[in-house]
């Protein structure tokens, strides 16, 4: 007992030194007993691993209770040798070792006067006892093989179970994840958190975990799913591949209707993507690399849109990593990432091309990784990572002016003129995180693999911004706008966490995931430039704050896991998990220009003007960091030693979240009466009039009462590791996700759902966005199905599936009543968000067939494929043109932003 606290003593003087960043993981571990054939304990014991992800032939020895253990192993298979004199060799190969998985691999000697070996093949276990943690990998078979779209990185994290992306569409980045938001979850590449801005070379990934619920007290700041990929790297063997994947619009077919899309439908204008990789040893055992490089060209156009002017995006990706072993138990990863991007937005038969904007830009990713082992018990890790994002946003179509007036016809639906905004920003996000962990038997009881970290992190950025004027025309025929000059505009936010985490095996049967963590983080902005009309600098300085709001909070997390059997287990958790700093305070920097609303008259001249600037708006210092807490009961059952079954119920309860409150103006209650107009039910709906001057109303951001989550969710999955020629990822979730965030008002339902502040409780609507806005979440899918599945078939076949159902997203009937005294009436829902409209579901089955051939004895293998996406060719929509219910609006309910149609794409792969 004595020596484990002089121990821990030391582990927490060594972190206390280290400098601190972001909760990361990107490997493995191997930790078993060994015993003879009565169940003794065997010190002692010389355990060698062997696998193409690591040096040489690391080894290890059985401590006095027989334990042994290899850490932070790069997702593999690998090799495990047992030997002790006076018993037989015993060797088990095969061994999956996947992205934050602790396999227990526990083995007996038997005792022999005879030099045997004993070879056991591929039997690991397929439950995990060691974590109560709910996550999902998806090894290099899946990621190579998978019949996706290949656009980024996401199209793979968004196979998980329980994940549901925003759109099926163009580029989007937002995915819920069972029931939380889309800016809660945390996004990683080789554990650097990105926040989703930088997207890799599908085919530079090695492997994808998805860690969606009873993430230990080393996550903070995540309330949602840690969608984490880990990427290749080198060996001792030279490697290499080239893939292409070609489409067009001769291989496209069409799923709209002549009536809808007026004889223009989906129009594939190009699809290209090539990539190249390499990998091998610059010094053998010591010093490896791998590198990757990409072009990608995507040019179509969405139905009902002129497909003379395509939305046209273009990618040129760059990769490498470097890992160098100092010695056998000191090693450095360096890794770099950089995005050459044009990224446009989506178009629709409803959209000018005029208005569709193209964002451009690059973002340098670099990380920088040490990892000592101290002592055959301890190991010490220390991370620096970030991101450096320059983008801007301007017309997609060539020659037209980034300055305009933007039109908007309620009654049509049709928007023309300029795009919203021009905008020049700088992004950055970087961190450094020190971790350190320690293994000791026999404390307490029980064994103990105890983590201590500390982590800070810090991002920001700084952003032009040149808002169009705008004009928008009501469904009564009134004319109403707005105006803006440019402005600087910036926030930053800093954090810091420590955590404590112990993996506490009490006996065979029983081990407590036990951890604590504290964070600290403040939000503030600097001094930016003051502009004149013409956006040049007056050479003075907007004031600056250091410390907008502040959050500190402690985070438990508790969770069980009991073996029942040698193939059950039976785990709950509890969790607290707040959210990050959002940085939504951005519009009350005073160097942001005032807004100004106007009506226009019928000679379109501009009247009534009415303001908002940064002096009528706070920030209640006071505010509360926003938390879910989840409560996790799961059961997983091994029925073959290759296929895993695990059911989990899950609740999230979450709290405080952010909104503003109008804190001067003046309401009253007054009855609307919804007797007119698309659908009218009759009924009469409390809406707030203000009746005090607008200009004069100051909005606080805040903890307001009434937003709110709940989730209950069911989750069945069925894994499969690849044996007998085949593996799988087969799940269902059912599940209720209801509440008031702030996306529950004045959002459709090709919006992502968010919990972040925006504007809800502000502007136009003020109280109003209370009015029927309790009830489910626009992200809420009562059922989502998927399955994933590779099959190696005789003659160098291989085919691949992924099948997804997923129930459509809500919408709502909404109506602007007049005459409620603001600059412009308030958008209202005029029913609850029931889900009783919804647009059509989701139902896809993507499909590969590969043939590869062998060149010569070389070892070179030439792969050609076909891929299938959309075979169904379902015509299923993401949006609505409009949801305003009044009678003169033709474009109510009319859908928008169909899924793309069954396209063939080709493929083809050289592997040296």
């Amino acid at each position: 007992m004595r020596n484990y606290f002089l121990s821990l003593c030391g582990v927490l003087a060594l972190i206390v030194f280290a400098v601190p960043a972001i909760a990361q993981r990107t490997t493995g571990e191997i930790i078993g007993k060994v015993t003879d054939d009565s169940g003794g304990v065997l010190p002692g014991v010389t355990v060698t691993l062997r696998g193409a992800a690591v040096a040489g032939a690391p080894t290890a020895v059985t401590s006095e209770t027989g334990v042994y253990r290899f850490p932070v192993l790069p997702p593999g298979t690998y090799d495990v040798e047992y030997v002790l004199a006076g018993f037989g060799t015993l060797k088990r190969e095969g061994i999956p070792i996947a992205v934050g998985a602790t396999v227990a691999l526990d083995v007996a000697l038997k005792i022999s006067a005879l030099e045997e070996t004993i070879t056991v093949t591929g039997a690991s276990p397929v439950v995990n006892t060691a974590t109560s943690q709910v996550s999902t990998s998806y090894n290099k078979e899946w990621v190579q093989n998978a019949p996706v779209r290949r656009f980024s990185y996401f199209d793979l994290i968004n196979s998980a179970p329980g994940v549901s992306q925003t759109s099926n569409l163009g580029s989007s980045t937002q995915a819920t994840s069972l029931g939380s938001s889309t800016n809660e979850n945390s996004y990683q590449i080789d554990g650097t958190e990105i926040s989703s801005t930088p997207w890799p070379n599908t085919d530079a990934v090695e492997e994808v975990e998805v860690l969606q619920l009873g993430a230990s007290a080393e996550y903070g700041n995540v309330q949602g799913a840690v969608f984490n990929i880990v990427t290749r790297q080198g060996g001792n063997r030279l490697h290499g591949d080239a893939n292409v994947y070609l489409q067009n619009d001769a291989l496209t077919a069409r799923n709209t209707t002549q009536a809808f899309d007026r004889g223009r439908p989906y129009h594939r204008e190009v699809w290209r993507d090539a990539t190249v990789q390499a990998s091998g040893p610059f010094i053998r055992d010591k010093f490896w690399f791998f590198g990757s490089l990409e072009y990608q060209r995507d040019w179509d156009s969405q139905p009902g849109a002129d497909p003379v002017f395509p939305s046209k995006s273009d990618s040129r990706r760059m990769f490498w990593k470097f890992n160098y072993n100092i010695t056998d138990k000191h090693r450095l990863l360096n890794g770099y990432h950089d995005d050459f991007y044009w990224i446009p937005g989506t178009t629709s038969a409803f959209d000018a091309p005029s208005t569709i904007s193209l964002s451009h830009g690059h973002n340098p990713t670099p990380n920088l990784v040490y990892t000592g082992v101290l002592t055959s018990r301890t190991l010490v890790e220390v991370r620096y990572s970030g991101f450096w994002l320059q983008s801007s946003r301007d017309p997609n179509e060539e020659g037209q002016s980034s300055i305009g007036t933007r039109y908007t016809d309620d009654v049509s639906g049709l928007v023309t003129g300029a795009i919203t905004q021009w905008t020049e920003n700088r992004s950055f996000r970087y961190g450094v995180q020190s971790k350190l962990s320690h293994y000791a038997d026999d404390v307490l009881g029980g064994s103990h693999d105890l983590k201590v970290g500390l982590q800070y992190g810090t991002n920001g950025n700084v952003t032009l911004t040149g808002p169009n004027d705008t004009v928008r025309t009501l469904t009564t025929g009134r004319r109403i706008g707005t105006t803006q000059l440019p402005y600087y505009q910036g926030t930053r936010a800093k954090t810091y966490g420590t955590y404590v985490d112990d993996t506490f095996r009490l006996g065979d049967r029983t081990t407590l995931n036990l951890g604590l963590r504290y964070d600290y983080s403040q939000g503030f902005y600097p001094s930016f430039p003051m502009l004149d009309q013409a956006g040049n600098p007056t050479g003075q300085l907007s004031a600056a704050n250091d410390d907008v709001y502040d959050f500190s909070v402690v985070s438990p997390r508790v969770g069980m896991n009991v073996k029942v059997s040698s193939r059950t287990v039976v785990k709950g958790h509890y969790g607290r998990y707040y959210s990050a700093l959002d940085r939504d305070f951005s519009a009350i920097v005073p160097s942001t220009t005032p807004e100004l609303t106007f009506d226009l008259d019928a000679a379109g001249n501009r009247t009534n003007f009415t303001s908002q600037t940064p002096a009528n708006l706070r920030v209640d210092p006071d505010r509360k960091n926003p938390y879910s807490d989840q409560f996790i009961a799961q059961v997983e059952q091994g029925l073959s030693p290759n296929l895993g079954f695990q059911v989990n119920y899950v609740h999230k309860r979450g709290e405080d979240f952010a909104g503003w409150r109008d804190t001067t103006g003046q309401y009253v209650q007054v009855p609307y009466v919804d007797s007119v107009g698309i659908d009218a039910t009759g009924n009469t709906v409390p809406v707030w009039r203000l009746v005090s001057p607008p200009n004069n109303r100051i909005f606080l951001l805040t903890t307001p009462e009434g937003l709110y989550t709940r989730y209950h969710g069911a989750t069945f999955m069925l894994t499969k590791r690849m044996s007998s020629n085949w593996q799988g990822v087969i799940s269902l979730v059912l599940s209720k996700a209801d509440g008031r965030i702030a996306s529950s008002a004045r959002s459709g339902p090709s919006s992502g759902q968010s919990s972040g502040s925006g504007t809800f409780g502000r502007d136009a609507a003020g109280p109003n966005d209370y009015v029927n806005t309790e009830g489910r979440l626009i992200g809420d899918k009562p059922v989502v199905a998927k399955a994933q599945v590779v099959y190696n078939f005789p003659w160098g076949i291989t085919a691949a599936a992924n099948v997804q159902h997923q129930t459509g997203r809500l919408w709502s009937r909404q109506i602007r009543p007049a005459g409620l005294g603001f600059p412009s009436p308030p958008t209202i829902n005029m029913e609850a968000n029931r889900g009783d409209r919804r647009v059509p579901d989701v139902d896809l089955v993507d499909l590969r067939v590969q043939k590869t051939f062998t060149i010569g004895g070389s070892g070179t293998r030439l792969d050609f494929f076909l891929d299938g996406l959309n075979m169904t060719n379902s015509n299923s929509s993401e949006g609505v043109a409009s949801q305003l219910g009044t009678a003169a609006v033709t474009a109510f309910g009319v859908p928008t932003r169909y899924t793309y149609p069954r396209r063939l794409q080709l493929g083809a792969k050289i592997r040296w």
